[in-house]
């Protein structure tokens, strides 16, 4: 009785290392299937014109939304591509703003990737979208992680 009533009262925080760990991940991966889907419209994103061809809503030859590959849907929206996993059911929501890196951090789409990421999915089932980007903000703050803009 006396460790339940212990545990009862325990706090439930992430530890800021799967959270870095988590960011490290996200962006390698969104920044992985941004050239992915670059390559697969022969289109080199390193190329800020070639970028702008990608993401442009009036350019017809590019679908706004389609298959990446056989695991890999894709899909523009607003000022994003949301990327699909179909096996694994991940998703990575890749802010356009900021390539080549894409290593914009918004905490939404941070959680919803870490809540469908294997390795992430039981360190982060209790904690919710506020204490999240508090947590992304103390390590902004903290210079552990870098701001990409």
């Amino acid at each position: 009785m006396k460790n339940w009533f212990k545990n009862f009262f325990k706090t439930n925080k992430v530890d800021s290392n799967i959270i870095k760990q988590a960011i490290f991940d996200y962006r390698i991966q969104g920044k992985n299937l941004m050239f992915e889907l670059g390559k697969k419209f022969d289109l080199d994103i390193n190329n800020l014109d070639e970028y702008k061809k990608l993401i442009s809503r009036s350019n017809e030859k590019i679908p706004r939304k389609g298959k990446l590959s056989e695991r890999w849907n894709y899909y523009f929206h607003g000022g994003e591509c949301a990327f699909y996993n179909k096996k694994h059911k991940q998703r990575v929501e890749v802010v356009l703003t900021n390539p080549p890196e894409f290593g914009h951090i918004d905490a939404w789409f941070l959680l919803s990737f870490m809540q469908s990421t294997e390795i992430y999915k039981n360190e982060i089932k209790n904690i919710n979208l506020q204490e999240l980007q508090t947590m992304i903000n103390e390590l902004y703050k903290s210079g552990q992680i870098k701001e990409i803009e």
